[in-house]
């Protein structure tokens, strides 16, 4: 098996392929309206050993109609800017879908005003992150759970 998903509890395991599936996508993040497809994984992050259970960050590139990415786009612009997020590198699937070179400083990427909070995707899983509009009607997001 390629991949392993689990949503139980309240943290996400990992996700070691990049996934497709919107519908496990929806038990992570909101997806109002629902995307017309969706590439994303789950990882790991911190170590191991510690009380509870490790936090995780989750990188979705998700599309959609013309009509709903207006819906979104108006959304997320409305949701205004975070304070400048430094993340390390996204995985390679991201890097190979999207250009994200104005972003890097040295070994990290740090997203500022070019993105919002990404509150219209927020859960309870996930809630701290971004969301970064792109032009082909596809939004980048970024959650983690710490």
């Amino acid at each position: 098996m390629v991949g392993a998903i689990s949503c139980s509890g309240s943290k996400a395991d990992i996700v070691e392929e990049p996934q497709t599936d919107i519908a496990t996508l929806r038990k992570f993040v909101t997806l109002q309206p629902s995307p017309v497809d969706a590439k994303w994984s789950v990882d790991k992050i911190g170590t191991d050993g510690g009380l509870g259970p490790s936090d995780t960050t989750l990188w979705a590139m998700v599309r959609y109609s013309d009509a709903d990415f207006i819906a979104v786009s108006r959304a997320l612009t409305a949701d205004g800017a975070p304070r400048p997020i430094t993340v390390g590198a996204p995985p390679a699937w991201v890097l190979a879908d999207v250009d994200l070179a104005r972003f890097r400083h040295g070994s990290d990427y740090v997203f500022d005003q070019a993105v919002s909070t990404g509150k219209p995707f927020a859960s309870d899983l996930y809630s701290t992150g971004f969301a970064l509009i792109l032009p082909d009607h596809r939004v980048l997001i970024h959650f983690s759970s710490m």
